[in-house]
C-alpha cells in the first residue's frame, strides 16, 4: 500500500512536518510534539494528495506529455530529495534551539532535544499507520460497492445503499463505544466528586458551610467544596500577617445534587449566606468556579487577607465534569450554573440598604471566568451590577471577552487592550500594568464605584485558543507583542490550531506569571479591585501565607 503513496501528498507532508515543529507557546514534551506532527502532516499529505490527483486529471484532459531523458529524471530526483533532507534537517535544528528559547522565555526546563527527537519518530509513526487504515477502509468499502453493484445495477442506488450502509456503522459504532466511553468517564467522575481528600474533616466554624450549623451537609459538597470550606486562613492567622483585628471570614458553598436544579441550588446558597451574615460583611464575592467545582485558593484567601477577614465568598457546583471534560462536552452548565447563582443573590442582595449592604464582587478562572461573564448579557450590564470583578485566564470564546478585544482602543494589542482608556475595565499581562497600558502610557484613575480587571498572560493558551486559528491568523500572534512569546512564533493553517490546542493541556506547568498559571499575581491584582492601599511588604506577607494550590480541574 506505501508503494501507492501519492508523491505530491509525501512531499507536502514534509511541509506539513515543518510547520508542525515551529515554536508556540509552551515548551513541548515528546507527545505534544508527536501529536502536532501527526495532524499537521496527515492534512498536508491528505491537500498533496488531491492537488497531485487534480494534476493528472488535468494532464489527461489537456493530452499533456513531458518527456525527460532517464539521466536527468534521476539527477532531478537526487537534486530534489538532496534539497528537502538539507532543509528538514535545517528546520529540524532550527525548531529545536526555538523550542529551547520558548522553555527559558517560560521558565519551565525540559530535555528539548530528546522531546523533539522521539516526538518527530512518534508523529511519523502515527501518520504511517493512519495512511493505512484510510486507505484499508477505503478498499472495504470499494470492495462493499463491488459486491452490491452485482446486485443493484444501477450506480446510483449501489452507492446510496453504501452509505447507508456505512451510515449505520457509524452510528452503531458511536452508540456502543462514544456512549459507553462517556458513561463510564462520567461514572467516575460521579465517585470522585463523592469521595474525601486525605486530611478532610468537617469545619467546625458555622460561618463555613458543612458545619454542624450548616444548611449544607458535609456529605453534600462534594470533594472540591469540601476544600473549599476548610481551606483558608482564620481570623489568627490573617491578624498574624496583617498585623491587625481581624473577623473570621465566611465561606458558603452548595454541591451538585441530581434533585435539584441551578435555581434551587443557588438559593440554598443563599440561605448559607443569610444564615452565616454574609450581607452585614464589607465584600461578598461570588466565585465561579471550573466543572468540578474547584475555586482557586490564591483568590478567595487574598480577598480574606485584604478585607481582614471583613468578607464572604459564594459558589456552587455545576458539574461532576473537570475543566477538561467541560469545555470539551458541556459548555451550558458552566453559564447556566453561573447565571443561576448571581440573579438568585444580586436579587437579593439589591433589596437590602445600599448603605449597609456589602460591596459586590464576581470572579473567576479559566472555565470559571467563561461561566462567570455568562451572568451578564454584556460588559455595561456587569457594570451595572457589581463593584468590582477578577476575570483571570479567560477562554477566547467568551462573548463579552471577544466583544471587548474586538472593539479595543486602536493601537492597543490584543494581549492587553485598552477599552475606553482604562477608566472602568483594564487588561493587563501582569500587575505592573494595572495602572499603565502595554507601552507604559498611564491611565486616569480607577474609577471608584466599579473596577473590572482582566488578567491574561501573553504566553496563555488558554486564553487565545479558538477554533479560527484553522484558516485565520489571530490578532495576538501577528502583532508580536508578548514578553513571554518566543518572536519567531508564526501562523500556519491547521498546524498552529494544533499546537495551541496541544498547549493548553499544559498551560498550568510554568512557574508563575507564565502560560495558565497566576498564583500570587492574585494578591496586588485584588488589592487594585477592591481600592486597598497595601504596601509592596503587606502584599508580598499575604502571598507568601497562602499555600499553593493545584491547577484547575
Amino acid at each position: 500500500m506505501l508503494r501507492r503513496a501519492s508523491v505530491a501528498g509525501l512531499i507536502c507532508a514534509l511541509f506539513g512536518l515543518w510547520t508542525a515543529l515551529t515554536p508556540s507557546l509552551v515548551p513541548r514534551t515528546w507527545w505534544m510534539v508527536a501529536g502536532n506532527v501527526w495532524l499537521s502532516t496527515l492534512l498536508a499529505y491528505g491537500v498533496g494528495g488531491l492537488i497531485g490527483q487534480i494534476s493528472r486529471w488535468l494532464a489527461e484532459i489537456t493530452r499533456l506529455r513531458v518527456t525527460v531523458s532517464t539521466n536527468a529524471v534521476r539527477g532531478i530526483r537526487r537534486s530534489w530529495y538532496t534539497l528537502l533532507a538539507l532543509i528538514s534537517l535545517w528546520m529540524f535544528v532550527w525548531c529545536t534551539r526555538q523550542q529551547k528559547s520558548v522553555s527559558q522565555a517560560v521558565g519551565l526546563p525540559r530535555r528539548v532535544w530528546v522531546a523533539q527527537t522521539f516526538g518527530v519518530i512518534t508523529g511519523l509513526i502515527l501518520f504511517t499507520v493512519t495512511v493505512l487504515l484510510i486507505r484499508l477502509i477505503a478498499l472495504g468499502i470499494r470492495t462493499l460497492y463491488t459486491g452490491v453493484h452485482r446486485f443493484i445495477a444501477q450506480p446510483v442506488l449501489a452507492i446510496i445503499v453504501v452509505i447507508l450502509s456505512v451510515a449505520l456503522l457509524l452510528w452503531a459504532t458511536n452508540n456502543v463505544i462514544v456512549r459507553t466511553t462517556a458513561n463510564g468517564v462520567a461514572h467516575v467522575m460521579a465517585q470522585t466528586n463523592a469521595e474525601t481528600a486525605a486530611g478532610r474533616t468537617p469545619p467546625t466554624s458555622p460561618l463555613r458551610s458543612g458545619s454542624p450549623a450548616s444548611l449544607q451537609t458535609w456529605e453534600s459538597l462534594g470533594r472540591e467544596g469540601k476544600d473549599v470550606v476548610t481551606d483558608g486562613p482564620d481570623a489568627a492567622m490573617i491578624e498574624q500577617v496583617t498585623g491587625k483585628p481581624a473577623k473570621e471570614p465566611i465561606r458558603v458553598y452548595a454541591g451538585l445534587n441530581a434533585q435539584r436544579d441551578y435555581i434551587a441550588e443557588a438559593n440554598g446558597v443563599l440561605a448559607e449566606l443569610i444564615r452565616t451574615g454574609a450581607f452585614k460583611r464589607k465584600v461578598l464575592v461570588v466565585q465561579n468556579g471550573t466543572g468540578s467545582g474547584w475555586v482557586e485558593e490564591w483568590s478567595v484567601s487574598a480577598v480574606e487577607y485584604l478585607t481582614g477577614g471583613d468578607c464572604a465568598t459564594a459558589t456552587m457546583q455545576y458539574s461532576y465534569l473537570g475543566s477538561v471534560g467541560a469545555f470539551l462536552l458541556d459548555r451550558e452548565s458552566p453559564k447556566q450554573g453561573a447565571q443561576a447563582l448571581f440573579s438568585v443573590i444580586h436579587d437579593y442582595w439589591s433589596t437590602l440598604p445600599a448603605q449597609t449592604r456589602p460591596k459586590l464582587y464576581t470572579s473567576g478562572v479559566s472555565l470559571g471566568a467563561y461561566g462567570g461573564q455568562s451572568a451578564f448579557t454584556s460588559i455595561d450590564d456587569m457594570i451595572s451590577k457589581v463593584d468590582g470583578a477578577v476575570w483571570i485566564g479567560t477562554p477566547g470564546f467568551t462573548p463579552i471577552w471577544k466583544d471587548l478585544e474586538a472593539n479595543r482602543r486602536d493601537g492597543s494589542p490584543a494581549i492587553v487592550p485598552v477599552i475606553d482608556n482604562g477608566k472602568i475595565v483594564r487588561f493587563m499581562g501582569n500587575p505592573s500594568e494595572i495602572h499603565h497600558d502595554h507601552w507604559g502610557a498611564a491611565y486616569p484613575p480607577w474609577s471608584a464605584d466599579t473596577r473590572i480587571a482582566y488578567v491574561q498572560h501573553p504566553s496563555d493558551p488558554v486564553t487565545w485558543w479558538s477554533p479560527d486559528m484553522i484558516w485565520s491568523e489571530p490578532d495576538w500572534m501577528r502583532e508580536e507583542a508578548g514578553g513571554d512569546v518566543n518572536p519567531h512564533i508564526r501562523w500556519t493553517p491547521w498546524s498552529s490550531f494544533w499546537q495551541v490546542t496541544a498547549d493548553m493541556a499544559l498551560s498550568t506547568t510554568p512557574p508563575g506569571g507564565h502560560g495558565h498559571n497566576y498564583h500570587s499575581e492574585f494578591v496586588p491584582i485584588w488589592a487594585a479591585v477592591l481600592g486597598i492601599d497595601c504596601d509592596r511588604d503587606v502584599i508580598d506577607n499575604i502571598a507568601r501565607a497562602i499555600p499553593k494550590t493545584s491547577a484547575p480541574r
